[in-house]
């Protein structure tokens, strides 16, 4: 079976290897073929996903939590990620309360070696539409696609939020999460996992200024997902099927799924 996946991010090239995984023959288009680029703000997975990855205990905690409600810490968490928008359902941030430490893969290390594995399948191609993805069936038995969904779809009503998200080094030694709801704070979360530093800031913060750490804006999806009406035209990943809580690994299990049942 032959099969072109639609992005080469870390969604696109985590479909690739399920559908390498099932068998199929696999050519990936990205209009901008950059491995640099292509980490997207993943700092770790959940799942190996049959990579072999490293591994590491994360220790996570819910700051300003004293005297909350787990309804309040919730709906509190949600505002400061999304502001007030309308229908955004609650933010999931409860699991570290249940569960202090989890188990983290090196999603570095997963991009790296599903590059090694599939770099030689991407070519530098632009889609540009839905008329185009259709002429790309004369060629390939499926298509996956990780690239916005608004490309697919451009009258689907997309509601996304912009994030500022400060980046630098950590201790390779440092393992942790921190949640935030307190107020008074204009941080959500930060981590430091696999050497790498993060903090991402509460809706409507835009400037920042720190030496030695990078700034930069990211777009996250709310939504609960769309489908395609085409049957051998699979939308995955946060952008691809626009759902907020799809995560790089579910992708993979997705994918495998879905050509599983074709």
């Amino acid at each position: 079976m032959r099969i072109a996946i639609l992005g080469a991010g870390p969604s696109g090239m985590m479909a690739a290897h399920a559908a390498f995984q099932c068998g199929s023959l696999v050519d990936i288009f990205d209009s901008n073929p950059d491995q640099i680029r292509r980490n997207s703000g993943v700092y770790y997975l959940h799942d190996d996903c049959d990579l072999l990855l490293d591994s590491v205990d994360i220790k996570q905690t819910i700051l300003g939590i004293e005297l909350l409600s787990l309804d309040q810490i919730s709906e509190i968490y949600t505002k400061k990620v999304y502001g007030n928008i309308a229908g955004v359902s609650k933010v999931s941030v409860l699991d570290a309360i249940k569960n202090p430490t989890v188990k983290g893969y090196n999603a570095g290390q997963a991009i790296s070696r599903l590059w090694d594995l599939y770099g030689e399948r991407v070519r530098e191609v632009k889609i540009t539409n839905l008329d185009h993805v259709l002429s790309l069936l004369n060629s390939y038995d499926k298509i996956i696609s990780t690239i916005p969904a608004g490309i697919l779809y451009p009258d689907y009503k997309y509601e996304s939020v912009n994030v500022l998200i400060k980046s630098s080094v950590a201790p390779l030694s440092d393992s942790f999460i921190f949640y935030n709801v307190n107020l008074n704070c204009n941080w959500y979360r930060c981590s430091a996992i696999f050497g790498i530093f993060t903090q991402e800031y509460d809706y409507g913060v835009i400037e920042q200024n720190e030496l030695n750490c990078q700034y930069r804006m990211v777009k996250k999806v709310v939504g609960n997902g769309i489908k395609s009406n085409i049957e051998n035209l699979f939308l995955v990943g946060r952008y691809g099927a626009w759902r907020k809580s799809t995560l790089t690994h579910n992708v993979y299990y997705d994918v495998l799924e879905w050509l599983r049942n074709a």
